[in-house]
Protein backbone atom coordinates (compact mmCIF):
# COMPACT_ATOMS: atom_id res chain seq x y z
CA UNK A 1 0.00 0.00 0.00
CA UNK A 2 1.49 3.77 -0.93
CA UNK A 3 2.34 5.48 2.02
CA UNK A 4 1.47 8.98 2.21
CA UNK A 5 3.51 11.78 1.40
CA UNK A 6 4.00 14.22 4.34
CA UNK A 7 4.71 18.10 4.87
CA UNK A 8 8.11 18.72 6.20
CA UNK A 9 10.16 22.12 6.54
CA UNK A 10 13.13 22.81 8.37
CA UNK A 11 11.30 23.88 11.04
CA UNK A 12 9.65 20.85 11.32
CA UNK A 13 13.06 19.50 12.40
CA UNK A 14 12.96 18.17 15.88
CA UNK A 15 14.88 19.44 18.63
CA UNK A 16 18.39 17.71 18.09
CA UNK A 17 20.01 19.32 21.60
CA UNK A 18 22.52 16.24 22.66
CA UNK A 19 22.27 14.30 19.31
CA UNK A 20 25.96 14.30 17.39
CA UNK A 21 26.11 13.82 13.88
CA UNK A 22 28.79 13.98 10.90
CA UNK A 23 27.89 15.93 8.00
CA UNK A 24 30.13 14.90 4.60
CA UNK A 25 30.64 17.86 1.79
CA UNK A 26 29.44 20.25 4.16
CA UNK A 27 31.36 23.59 2.90
CA UNK A 28 28.88 23.68 -0.04
CA UNK A 29 25.26 22.94 -1.53
CA UNK A 30 23.44 20.06 0.52
CA UNK A 31 25.82 19.40 3.15
CA UNK A 32 25.97 23.56 3.92
CA UNK A 33 22.31 23.59 4.23
CA UNK A 34 22.26 20.25 6.21
CA UNK A 35 25.08 21.36 8.55
CA UNK A 36 23.38 24.17 9.26
CA UNK A 37 19.86 23.68 9.68
CA UNK A 38 21.19 20.72 12.08
CA UNK A 39 23.10 23.35 14.20
CA UNK A 40 20.29 25.24 14.25
CA UNK A 41 18.00 22.48 15.97
CA UNK A 42 20.31 22.00 18.83
CA UNK A 43 22.27 18.99 17.12
CA UNK A 44 26.60 18.97 17.60
CA UNK A 45 27.43 19.05 13.83
CA UNK A 46 30.83 17.72 13.06
CA UNK A 47 31.43 19.30 9.70
CA UNK A 48 33.58 17.24 7.18
CA UNK A 49 35.23 18.77 4.67
CA UNK A 50 37.84 18.37 2.22
CA UNK A 51 39.79 22.01 2.60
CA UNK A 52 39.48 23.55 6.12
CA UNK A 53 40.18 27.22 5.14
CA UNK A 54 36.73 26.96 2.78
CA UNK A 55 34.85 25.09 5.90
CA UNK A 56 36.13 27.70 7.83
CA UNK A 57 34.29 30.27 5.93
CA UNK A 58 31.37 28.51 5.79
CA UNK A 59 31.25 28.00 9.39
CA UNK A 60 31.19 31.49 10.06
CA UNK A 61 28.21 31.85 7.39
CA UNK A 62 26.25 29.79 9.22
CA UNK A 63 26.89 30.92 12.79
CA UNK A 64 25.24 33.89 11.88
CA UNK A 65 21.74 31.40 12.59
CA UNK A 66 23.16 28.71 14.31
CA UNK A 67 25.36 28.61 17.69
CA UNK A 68 29.42 28.35 16.47
CA UNK A 69 29.60 25.89 19.35
CA UNK A 70 27.18 23.62 17.40
CA UNK A 71 29.62 23.83 14.10
CA UNK A 72 32.97 21.76 14.72
CA UNK A 73 34.97 21.65 11.74
CA UNK A 74 37.49 18.26 10.60
CA UNK A 75 39.13 17.16 7.81
CA UNK A 76 37.93 14.36 5.27
CA UNK A 77 38.71 13.80 1.29
CA UNK A 78 35.79 10.79 1.51
CA UNK A 79 37.54 10.10 -2.31
CA UNK A 80 40.75 9.14 -0.18
CA UNK A 81 40.28 6.02 2.17
CA UNK A 82 43.62 6.95 4.52
CA UNK A 83 41.40 10.02 4.87
CA UNK A 84 38.46 8.14 5.51
CA UNK A 85 40.68 6.24 8.05
CA UNK A 86 42.07 9.02 9.66
CA UNK A 87 39.27 11.12 10.35
CA UNK A 88 37.55 7.87 11.77
CA UNK A 89 40.35 7.26 14.29
CA UNK A 90 39.37 10.56 15.47
CA UNK A 91 36.22 10.16 16.05
CA UNK A 92 37.17 6.60 18.17
CA UNK A 93 36.25 8.17 21.17
CA UNK A 94 33.35 9.62 20.38
CA UNK A 95 29.75 8.91 20.64
CA UNK A 96 27.65 9.32 17.31
CA UNK A 97 23.94 9.67 16.36
CA UNK A 98 23.99 10.33 13.12
CA UNK A 99 26.33 9.79 9.94
CA UNK A 100 25.29 11.83 6.49
CA UNK A 101 26.69 10.55 3.99
CA UNK A 102 26.19 13.04 1.48
CA UNK A 103 29.97 14.12 0.00
CA UNK A 104 29.50 13.31 -4.14
CA UNK A 105 30.77 14.31 -7.14
CA UNK A 106 29.36 13.91 -11.06
CA UNK A 107 30.14 14.86 -14.39
CA UNK A 108 34.30 15.29 -13.96
CA UNK A 109 37.07 13.58 -15.96
CA UNK A 110 38.25 10.38 -15.67
CA UNK A 111 40.77 10.45 -12.77
CA UNK A 112 41.83 8.19 -9.88
CA UNK A 113 41.94 8.52 -6.12
CA UNK A 114 44.89 8.34 -4.23
CA UNK A 115 44.51 4.45 -4.03
CA UNK A 116 44.15 4.35 -7.69
CA UNK A 117 40.07 3.94 -7.72
CA UNK A 118 38.23 5.84 -10.25
CA UNK A 119 37.64 9.10 -8.65
CA UNK A 120 33.38 9.10 -8.99
CA UNK A 121 33.53 5.26 -7.72
CA UNK A 122 35.90 6.78 -4.44
CA UNK A 123 33.75 9.54 -3.59
CA UNK A 124 30.08 8.31 -4.39
CA UNK A 125 30.87 4.91 -3.08
CA UNK A 126 34.07 3.49 -1.63
CA UNK A 127 35.00 6.13 0.97
CA UNK A 128 30.77 6.39 1.86
CA UNK A 129 30.76 2.46 2.91
CA UNK A 130 34.09 2.63 4.42
CA UNK A 131 33.46 5.59 6.66
CA UNK A 132 29.71 3.78 7.18
CA UNK A 133 31.45 0.68 8.62
CA UNK A 134 34.45 2.51 10.29
CA UNK A 135 31.76 4.77 12.54
CA UNK A 136 29.67 1.61 13.63
CA UNK A 137 30.54 1.33 16.86
CA UNK A 138 30.41 5.30 17.52
CA UNK A 139 26.98 4.96 16.49
CA UNK A 140 25.74 1.83 17.93
CA UNK A 141 25.57 3.42 21.66
CA UNK A 142 23.04 5.88 20.51
CA UNK A 143 19.45 5.50 21.22
CA UNK A 144 18.61 6.55 17.71
CA UNK A 145 21.91 5.82 15.39
CA UNK A 146 21.20 6.58 11.76
CA UNK A 147 23.30 6.49 8.48
CA UNK A 148 22.23 8.87 6.01
CA UNK A 149 23.24 8.15 2.32
CA UNK A 150 22.11 11.29 -0.47
CA UNK A 151 20.97 9.08 -3.12
CA UNK A 152 19.34 9.40 -6.49
CA UNK A 153 16.56 8.55 -8.21
CA UNK A 154 17.84 8.84 -11.71
CA UNK A 155 18.03 4.92 -12.21
CA UNK A 156 14.26 4.67 -11.63
CA UNK A 157 14.69 6.63 -15.32
CA UNK A 158 17.27 5.59 -16.77
CA UNK A 159 19.16 1.97 -17.11
CA UNK A 160 21.67 1.03 -14.83
CA UNK A 161 24.41 -1.36 -15.45
CA UNK A 162 26.27 -1.33 -12.42
CA UNK A 163 29.25 -4.25 -13.07
CA UNK A 164 30.29 -5.39 -10.04
CA UNK A 165 32.79 -7.22 -11.52
CA UNK A 166 34.75 -3.66 -13.16
CA UNK A 167 33.58 -1.22 -10.26
CA UNK A 168 36.59 1.11 -11.37
CA UNK A 169 35.11 1.27 -15.05
CA UNK A 170 38.55 0.09 -16.19
CA UNK A 171 36.48 -1.55 -19.36
CA UNK A 172 33.69 0.20 -19.41
CA UNK A 173 33.30 4.26 -18.63
CA UNK A 174 31.52 7.08 -20.14
CA UNK A 175 30.99 10.58 -18.33
CA UNK A 176 27.58 10.98 -18.97
CA UNK A 177 26.74 7.82 -16.96
CA UNK A 178 29.15 7.74 -14.26
CA UNK A 179 27.13 9.72 -11.58
CA UNK A 180 24.29 7.51 -12.07
CA UNK A 181 26.10 4.09 -12.09
CA UNK A 182 28.32 4.98 -9.08
CA UNK A 183 25.51 6.75 -6.97
CA UNK A 184 22.73 3.37 -7.83
CA UNK A 185 25.60 1.17 -7.15
CA UNK A 186 26.40 2.85 -3.30
CA UNK A 187 22.25 2.66 -2.81
CA UNK A 188 22.52 -0.95 -3.55
CA UNK A 189 25.18 -1.56 -1.19
CA UNK A 190 22.78 0.57 1.28
CA UNK A 191 20.14 -1.50 0.96
CA UNK A 192 22.09 -4.45 1.78
CA UNK A 193 24.00 -2.98 4.76
CA UNK A 194 20.50 -2.17 6.40
CA UNK A 195 19.66 -5.79 5.39
CA UNK A 196 23.19 -7.06 7.89
CA UNK A 197 22.81 -4.31 10.20
CA UNK A 198 19.28 -6.06 11.03
CA UNK A 199 20.50 -9.35 10.98
CA UNK A 200 22.91 -9.11 13.02
CA UNK A 201 20.76 -7.09 15.45
CA UNK A 202 22.06 -3.69 15.36
CA UNK A 203 20.42 -0.54 15.92
CA UNK A 204 22.04 1.23 13.66
CA UNK A 205 19.82 1.97 10.81
CA UNK A 206 20.83 2.63 7.19
CA UNK A 207 19.18 4.99 4.95
CA UNK A 208 18.73 6.56 1.84
CA UNK A 209 17.00 9.37 0.70
CA UNK A 210 17.20 11.93 -2.62
CA UNK A 211 16.89 15.34 -3.22
CA UNK A 212 15.54 15.30 -6.77
CA UNK A 213 17.34 17.21 -9.03
CA UNK A 214 18.71 20.62 -7.49
CA UNK A 215 20.74 23.58 -8.04
CA UNK A 216 23.69 22.71 -6.52
CA UNK A 217 27.64 23.47 -7.65
CA UNK A 218 27.43 20.32 -8.35
CA UNK A 219 24.88 20.74 -11.48
CA UNK A 220 25.88 24.50 -11.91
CA UNK A 221 29.47 24.35 -11.88
CA UNK A 222 30.12 21.55 -14.82
CA UNK A 223 32.92 23.12 -17.32
CA UNK A 224 31.82 21.14 -20.17
CA UNK A 225 29.49 22.98 -22.16
CA UNK A 226 28.08 19.70 -23.36
CA UNK A 227 27.53 19.26 -19.38
CA UNK A 228 26.19 22.13 -18.93
CA UNK A 229 23.15 22.13 -22.02
CA UNK A 230 22.30 18.06 -20.21
CA UNK A 231 21.98 19.70 -16.78
CA UNK A 232 20.05 22.44 -18.26
CA UNK A 233 17.88 20.58 -20.23
CA UNK A 234 17.45 17.88 -17.63
CA UNK A 235 16.52 20.54 -14.71
CA UNK A 236 13.33 21.50 -17.60
CA UNK A 237 12.26 18.61 -17.77
CA UNK A 238 12.16 17.17 -14.03
CA UNK A 239 11.72 20.58 -12.84
CA UNK A 240 15.43 21.63 -10.87
CA UNK A 241 14.62 22.40 -7.42
CA UNK A 242 16.12 25.00 -4.77
CA UNK A 243 18.89 23.40 -2.41
CA UNK A 244 16.31 23.99 0.84
CA UNK A 245 13.65 21.83 -1.13
CA UNK A 246 16.54 18.57 -2.01
CA UNK A 247 17.31 18.95 1.44
CA UNK A 248 13.90 18.25 2.94
CA UNK A 249 13.68 14.55 2.18
CA UNK A 250 17.23 14.63 3.87
CA UNK A 251 16.80 16.00 6.59
CA UNK A 252 13.56 14.27 7.36
CA UNK A 253 16.07 11.15 6.90
CA UNK A 254 18.20 12.29 9.54
CA UNK A 255 15.57 13.54 11.63
CA UNK A 256 12.36 12.42 11.86
CA UNK A 257 10.87 9.41 14.29
CA UNK A 258 8.86 8.36 11.29
CA UNK A 259 11.73 7.46 8.89
CA UNK A 260 11.19 3.67 7.62
CA UNK A 261 14.90 2.53 6.02
CA UNK A 262 12.72 0.26 3.82
CA UNK A 263 11.47 3.49 1.62
CA UNK A 264 13.39 5.44 -0.43
CA UNK A 265 12.23 9.04 0.71
CA UNK A 266 12.47 12.48 -1.97
CA UNK A 267 10.77 15.73 -2.58
CA UNK A 268 7.45 15.12 -4.72
CA UNK A 269 4.41 18.02 -6.13
CA UNK A 270 5.16 21.39 -7.18
CA UNK A 271 8.59 22.90 -6.99
CA UNK A 272 7.47 24.86 -3.97
CA UNK A 273 5.56 22.34 -2.07
CA UNK A 274 6.97 21.25 1.34
CA UNK A 275 6.18 17.46 0.72
CA UNK A 276 8.77 14.62 1.40
CA UNK A 277 7.25 11.33 -0.39
CA UNK A 278 7.97 7.28 0.27
CA UNK A 279 8.66 5.12 -2.71
CA UNK A 280 9.97 1.16 -3.01
CA UNK A 281 13.06 0.83 -4.15
CA UNK A 282 13.40 -1.49 -7.13
CA UNK A 283 16.05 -3.27 -9.53
CA UNK A 284 18.73 -2.99 -9.79
CA UNK A 285 19.01 -2.15 -5.61
CA UNK A 286 16.66 -4.45 -4.66
CA UNK A 287 18.56 -7.34 -6.87
CA UNK A 288 19.89 -9.58 -3.43
CA UNK A 289 22.58 -11.60 -5.93
CA UNK A 290 23.62 -8.61 -7.44
CA UNK A 291 24.24 -6.90 -3.52
CA UNK A 292 25.80 -9.39 -2.30
CA UNK A 293 28.31 -9.19 -5.39
CA UNK A 294 28.42 -5.56 -5.08
CA UNK A 295 29.35 -5.58 -1.12
CA UNK A 296 32.11 -8.69 -1.27
CA UNK A 297 33.78 -6.47 -4.17
CA UNK A 298 33.66 -3.66 -1.74
CA UNK A 299 34.99 -5.09 1.19
CA UNK A 300 37.95 -6.21 -1.31
CA UNK A 301 38.47 -2.83 -2.29
CA UNK A 302 37.92 -1.16 0.62
CA UNK A 303 39.83 -3.85 3.34
CA UNK A 304 37.33 -3.10 5.76
CA UNK A 305 36.07 -4.99 8.59
CA UNK A 306 32.66 -5.18 9.76
CA UNK A 307 30.43 -6.62 12.28
CA UNK A 308 27.76 -7.11 9.72
CA UNK A 309 29.65 -10.04 7.95
CA UNK A 310 27.12 -12.84 7.19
Amino acid sequence: MPVPAVPFRAQDVPDQSGRTVVVTGASSGLGELLAGTLAAAGAHVVMAVRSLDKGAAVRDALARTAPRENLELAELDVADLDSVRRFAAGLRDRGLDVLVNNAGTGGVERRTSPQGHELELATNHLGPALLARLLHEQLAGSPDPRIVTTGTNLYRSFPVRLGPEDLDGRRRWYRGGTYARTKTLHMTWVVEHQRRLSDAGSPVRSIAAHPGMVRTPMNTGLTSRRDRAVAAVLGRVWGAREPEQGARPLLFAATSPDVRPDLFAGPVGARDDALVGFEEFRAPVTDRALADLVWERTEELTAARSATRR
